[in-house]
């Protein structure tokens, strides 16, 4: 897996996307000299007043920008399929998995927030089909954030979210979206890890695009 590249002239998206990059824990280098981009640069991200340059995109929203290199860390220009996991309730856990692979989880303000943010990822995202998989809990608010996801036009699918918010104590509405996003067919098959801590329960649950980073950055 190659590293980021950051070539800009503007200091708040230089700021703003290393920053991101950081939450992300991908690795990435600082690039002076555009005539001397590292060969294990995948991707050059720069703002869009920026020069041109090969490998490169092209954006002043540091996470769209993050989004769109995503594929290009794993040689690729897209990826086959994109899923949003979603825990519905009051602050529902948002996660999104690319090619089996999970890229984000986090948690959302309120159930108003998540049409907005599932429009973002659609946009910003690379892929050839992208979907949605909502956990079958709190029929309320589901319904509520089932309606403000109509606008996105996205393919929605109910499931069976028994197992994703177990055991308790690790529970968060981030990792419950996270397993609702990887449910195929019944109910999610619990594995959990038999030492861990939230920090790294999803990489030890999940193949995340953290552990690929982390596992091909050699020296970087």
């Amino acid at each position: 897996m190659g590293r980021i590249g950051i070539f800009t002239q503007d200091f708040k998206f230089y700021h703003d996307v290393i920053y991101r990059l950081r939450e992300w824990d991908l690795p990435f280098v600082s690039i002076e000299d555009p005539g001397q981009v590292p060969e294990d640069v995948s991707v050059v991200l720069s703002a869009g007043s920026d020069d041109l340059l090969p490998r490169q995109i092209r954006s002043d929203n540091p996470v769209r920008a993050i989004r769109m290199a995503l594929p290009r860390l794993l040689n690729r220009y897209d990826f086959n399929s994109v899923v949003i996991g979603i825990d519905p309730g009051p602050r529902p856990g948002l996660a999104v998995t690319a090619d089996r692979i999970l890229t984000e989880a986090y948690e959302c303000p309120d159930t108003l927030s998540v049409g907005k943010e599932v429009q973002d990822i659609a946009d910003f995202y690379s892929y050839k089909s992208i979907s949605i998989k909502i956990g079958n809990g709190d029929g309320p608010n589901r319904k509520e954030i089932i309606d403000h996801l109509e606008k996105t036009k996205i393919g929605i699918t109910i499931v069976d979210e028994t197992n994703t918010s177990m055991p308790h104590k690790i529970h968060d509405n981030a990792l419950s979206a996270a397993r609702i996003a990887f449910i195929e067919g019944n109910n999610y098959p619990l594995a959990v890890p038999k030492k861990f801590n939230r920090k790294d329960v999803y990489d030890k649950e999940f193949v995340t695009i953290r552990k690929l980073a982390l596992s091909g950055r050699g020296n970087s």
